[in-house]
């Protein structure tokens, strides 16, 4: 019963996160659709006009459709992907690659709100055991979190550049893989720091927040025998720290495989 009721948590979690990152998503889907918007009013406008059109430009024009159709189908069937409701089981995960994955959904938001993107992973990590599903929903809830902690520092000042940033770091010590989301938000207080991965613990406005966010990330990480931590940065800000164990025989990446 209880393991039932924390998989029912767990989805309603996640039906909220959609619809948080619904905003994202309509960024995302418009980039591709502006693209072949563009490149079919080109066209038509010459048939308009009877003027010919070269055979590389009529080429060119048409794979630029083609593949922002695949860009716009690839985000739809990642958002069916999430939603749909993960299993328990564990299999081999390649964090760099699910950590990628959540950040695909917000790349072009994070870029409309003029927040870069710094990413220092190490290739070839040893696979950890996992769900990539619920991982997936751990590194979103922490974008989301970066993002918002960073639009309330930031809403009435003038950033600089590199002032609205988000580091996203891997890399294997000893025999734990870590994973870090670090932002450079308003930080955690330190008098509610022991209280963030708690239920319903917010420090959002009211609406802007379910409190579910972290600690369903908690209770995930927890699943995968991993802990989660937040960490101050000295520029302020803060870095979640993710520590995920390695399997004694770690399933290695592929690429590393075929150069044994």
């Amino acid at each position: 019963q209880q393991i039932e009721t924390e998989q029912q948590l767990i989805q309603a979690s996640k039906m909220t996160t959609l619809g948080e990152m619904a905003t994202g998503v309509a960024h995302e889907l418009n980039q591709p659709l502006s693209v072949m918007k563009t490149a079919s009013s080109f066209m038509l406008k010459k048939f308009a006009t009877e003027r010919t059109v070269p055979g590389d430009t009529f080429e060119s024009m048409l794979r630029m459709i083609d593949t922002n159709v695949d860009r716009a189908t690839n985000i739809i069937h990642h958002m069916r992907q999430f939603a749909r409701k993960s299993e328990v089981d564990a299999e081999p995960v390649d964090v760099n690659h699910t950590l990628l994955m959540a950040l695909e959904i917000f790349s072009e938001q994070l870029k409309v709100r003029g927040i870069q993107v710094h990413t220092q992973l190490t290739e070839n990590l040893p696979r950890i055991q996992g769900n990539p599903s619920r991982l997936e929903q751990v590194f979103i809830n922490l974008l989301l979190n970066a993002r918002d902690a960073i639009e309330e520092r930031w809403a009435d000042a003038h950033p600089g550049p590199e002032d609205k940033a988000i580091t996203l770091i891997t890399r294997a010590e000893s025999n734990f893989l870590l994973a870090l989301v670090c932002d450079t938000g308003t930080g955690i207080p330190a008098a509610v720091k022991e209280k963030i991965f708690e239920p319903f613990f917010t420090t959002k406005t009211v609406g802007k927040g379910t409190g579910l966010g972290l600690s369903i990330s908690y209770g995930i990480m927890q699943q995968h025998g991993a802990t989660i931590q937040a960490i101050d940065q000295d520029s302020g800000g803060t870095c979640f720290v993710l520590k995920f164990p390695i399997p004694a025989v770690a399933e290695q990446p592929l690429d590393a495989q075929a150069s044994v």
